[in-house]
């Protein structure tokens, strides 16, 4: 049973094709904002950014790659914000629009929710400088018919001790605002 809230980003589940993998894409040395992984990222200006709470989205953050100050390669599961000196910085991000995520819930989602969507809530941006791990989840406040979310509910996640209407069940979801297909509202 899923009683505690631990939440842990939009983790990469299964690709319907099974190629889930993360593509790689520009940062900005200057990018001041952490950014851990499972956070939901977005392309601005062809550099990725941090998502905002209910604007598009392009998928979950896996990890960066950059060369530091002193020529050293570094590669970490988080962005920490700006790196002065960092060079050949690489963002690797799971960015298909058909890629099933797990997100745990800030409550209790029942199975009648199905296809119903969600958005992100107040710690989209959050996480854990010591593990690197986002600790973003979805509101239990679903979108109502014709409403856009932010994630359709698919199913929940396979975790022994989760079930439908545990107190923060843990979701398996797609983006229902991927920054580069129509988004598609709830029924």
């Amino acid at each position: 049973m899923t009683a505690t809230a631990s939440p842990f980003g939009l983790r990469p589940v299964y690709h319907p094709s099974g190629l889930d993998r993360a593509r790689q894409y520009q940062m900005s040395a200057a990018y001041a904002t952490p950014i851990y992984k499972n956070s939901p990222v977005v392309l601005t200006a062809n550099l990725i950014n941090l998502a905002a709470a209910g604007a598009d989205w392009l998928g979950s953050f896996a990890g960066v790659t950059y060369i530091d100050l002193t020529g050293k390669p570094v590669i970490t599961n988080f962005w920490p914000g700006a790196t002065t000196g960092a060079t050949n910085i690489q963002a690797w991000v799971y960015d298909d629009p058909q890629q099933v995520y797990e997100i745990q819930s800030a409550g209790s989602i029942a199975t009648a929710n199905i296809g119903d969507q969600t958005n992100f809530d107040a710690s989209i941006g959050s996480g854990s400088a010591t593990t690197g791990l986002s600790i973003a989840a979805c509101t239990a406040a679903l979108a109502g018919s014709g409403v856009q979310g932010s994630m359709r509910i698919h199913d929940k996640g396979q975790q022994v001790d989760n079930d439908w209407g545990d107190a923060f069940t843990i979701v398996q979801v797609t983006n229902a605002r991927h920054q580069f297909v129509s988004n598609k509202v709830a029924v």
